[in-house]
């Protein structure tokens, strides 16, 4: 349908009237939010009117409007995901900045702790605890770094391991306590 050049103004008006409320069932199919739908075609069709010397060349104005308000329609869907995902990306930085800082005072003073109660090990129960530990080594790798046999690697890491738990005791209690406070 092509609007009559004389009188736009009025042809423009049934135009709208004729078309609105089909425009806006279209949306809504998609997007699902009537008064949102309205939204986007009177926006749609203000861009028309406003442009209307620009686009009076065009054949058929239906099908231009339906496909202004769908293209409109997916837009504001796009716009939703994108707002959806820096709502969460905010609230999830929140959440990371107060929440690490919490536990990070608890795993700070947990690594003290431990850090202490390794540095009172025996050098020898010390280096084979850390490299078991910590550089993730297996007992017989830990025998040839140290030019030991296994079995005194076993009894080392076993030692420290026991001296460790008594020194400790207490730590593991601390922190049920402390996190009881936080949450």
């Amino acid at each position: 349908m092509k609007l009559p050049l004389s009188d736009s103004e009025q042809s423009f008006k049934h135009f709208f009237d004729e078309h609105f409320h089909y425009l806006v069932l279209h949306s809504y199919k998609l997007i699902n939010d009537y008064s949102q739908s309205e939204e986007i075609v009177q926006d749609v069709f203000v861009k028309v009117w406003q442009n209307f010397e620009q686009i009076e060349h065009i054949s058929d104005y239906k099908a231009y409007l339906y496909k202004s308000v769908h293209n409109s329609s997916l837009n504001y869907l796009r716009h939703i995901k994108i707002r959806q995902k820096y709502n969460e990306a905010v609230a999830n930085t929140f959440d990371e900045a107060v929440k690490p800082t919490e536990e990070l005072i608890v795993e700070t003073e947990k690594n003290n702790r431990i850090l202490k109660a390794i540095n009172k090990l025996p050098e020898n129960w010390k280096e084979a605890i850390v490299l078991s530990k910590y550089d993730k080594l297996k007992y017989h790798e830990i025998a040839k770094k140290m030019n030991i046999s296994q079995k005194t690697v076993e009894k080392y890491i076993s030692k420290a391991l026991s001296f460790l738990r008594k020194e400790l005791a207490d730590l593991l209690i601390t922190i049920a306590i402390i996190l009881n406070f936080i949450k």
